[in-house]
C-alpha cells in the first residue's frame, strides 16, 4: 500500500477519525483490496449517504501498519 495513504489512515486512526475514501483517490486507494484487509480485520469500512465511503483502521491494522 502506498506509505501516505498508510500514514493518513494511522493518523486519522491516532484521532478516532473516518477517512473518506473519495479524498484518498490521489494516493492511489483504487489498486488496494478493501475487502481483502476487511476480511483480515486490519480496516474497518462504512458506508454513509453524505460521504460515501469511509474507511478507518482497526487496532489490529493500527498495530500492522504502524510498524
Amino acid at each position: 500500500m502506498n506509505h501516505s495513504l498508510v500514514k493518513i489512515l494511522v493518523k486519522a486512526k491516532e484521532l478516532n477519525k473516518w477517512v473518506p475514501a473519495r479524498f484518498l483517490e490521489k494516493y492511489d486507494i483504487q489498486k488496494v483490496n478493501l475487502l481483502k484487509l476487511e476480511d483480515a480485520d486490519l480496516i474497518l469500512i462504512k458506508r454513509s449517504k453524505s460521504e460515501g465511503l469511509l474507511l478507518k483502521l482497526t487496532l489490529k491494522g493500527y498495530h500492522y501498519f504502524n510498524k
